[in-house]
């Protein structure tokens, strides 16, 4: 009896455990947003990126200097809050950039222009219009050309116009492209950042900045070509857009301490809006703030922008009102929590002055 019951438990002892059937997947997992191509009217073929969420609120990205309509995957480490808050990203690509070909006669004007025509193969009306950097020259004119359609404006960090006695601008072309070639045709070199700034904070950060400086200098065999990126840093050397009067809500973020773009062309936008304008400032940060909160970008976009996000007691929370700073209490953070986390050593020291 025992000799057999042994028998019976070594037999159950020895037999496989039943596993659990694997739930496979119908559908692929995302690799990036997809670049798309559009033939305008005017025959100029131009690429583009759409998250494509219908129904979702639509936002006109315009990254900085020498980006690609790949540009917003560098704010995709907050993917999950965008699709939180139904956020739709839509970026369109300029001129010599990524896929696009280069033009050198192409204007602000065409930039528009083709804008307004990647929006209406999309079937998109209204928009909110978002620029970090070197894109604020080019939302100037998207806020002059189209005010009516634009929902909230935001700049983060972005540029108005460049000082005429500055280097850009008193710079000779040929100069300035020899200037710039060493950096664009190192693209980690070209996204260069901050040691103590949002590249520590962000695991696989600057790998990705690489990455979309390749695409933007190589993908379509440009091979480092300057042209494109010294073209656009003297356009920043024309007059500012010519918006006046702008009826929606516009919002300002700028780090005071921020050489390479101060508040002060902030202010001057600013100056340019009829309607109501938060003006986001934060004390000692520098150029980076358009990536550091990019979380209140995605708040203030999405129908939240009454309120500030905050790390407080390690929970994150909208506290009512614009928050400053200096006014939360020891320990407490702007964002989400995750920007506490521990920082990891970027690979390089901050010396580039575009994004």
């Amino acid at each position: 009896m025992i000799r057999g019951i042994l028998a019976l438990l070594l037999i159950v002892l020895a037999a496989p455990a039943t596993a659990k059937p694997i739930a496979f997947p119908d559908r692929f997992d995302p690799i990036g947003t997809p670049v798309e191509s559009f033939k305008t009217r005017e025959g100029r073929t131009v690429h583009y990126t759409d998250t494509g969420e219908a129904g979702w609120r639509p936002m006109l990205f315009i990254g900085g200097v020498g980006t690609s309509a790949r540009a917003p995957e560098l704010v995709a480490f907050l993917d999950t809050l965008r699709r939180r808050l139904k956020v739709r990203i839509v970026a369109v690509e300029r001129n010599g950039l990524g896929d696009t070909g280069y033009d050198p006669v192409w204007t602000f004007a065409d930039y528009t222009s083709e804008v307004q025509q990647v929006l209406g193969q999309l079937g998109i009306g209204k928009f909110a219009l978002v620029a970090i950097s070197g894109g604020g020259a080019y939302a100037g004119h998207i806020a002059a050309a189209m005010p009516e359609r634009i929902t909230s404006w935001h700049m983060l960090a972005a540029i108005a116009s460049a000082p005429a006695d500055s280097p850009v601008c008193t710079a000779d072309p040929a100069a300035l492209e020899g200037m710039l070639a060493k950096q664009v045709g190192a693209p980690r070199e070209f996204w260069a950042m901050p040691p103590d700034g949002v590249a520590a904070r962000v695991p696989g950060f600057i790998d990705r900045a690489a990455d979309e400086g390749a695409h933007a200098y190589f993908i379509a065999g440009q091979r480092g070509d300057a042209r494109a990126v010294s073209r656009e840093y003297r356009s920043f050397c024309k007059a500012p857009a010519p918006v006046t009067a702008f009826p929606a809500p516009a919002f300002f973020y700028y780090g005071e301490a921020d050489k390479l773009v101060p508040p002060a062309q902030g202010e001057f936008w600013a100056e340019k809006v009829a309607g109501k304008v938060t003006f986001r400032r934060y004390p000692g940060e520098g150029h980076d703030v358009q990536y550091r909160h990019w979380d209140q970008l995605l708040l203030d976009v999405s129908g939240h922008s009454g309120k500030t996000l905050v790390c407080a007691q390690g929970r994150a929370r909208l506290l009512p009102g614009l928050v400053e700073p200096a006014a939360l209490p020891q320990g407490d953070t702007l964002g989400i929590c995750a920007w506490q986390g521990r920082k990891t050593a970027p690979r390089k020291p901050d010396h580039a002055a575009h994004k």
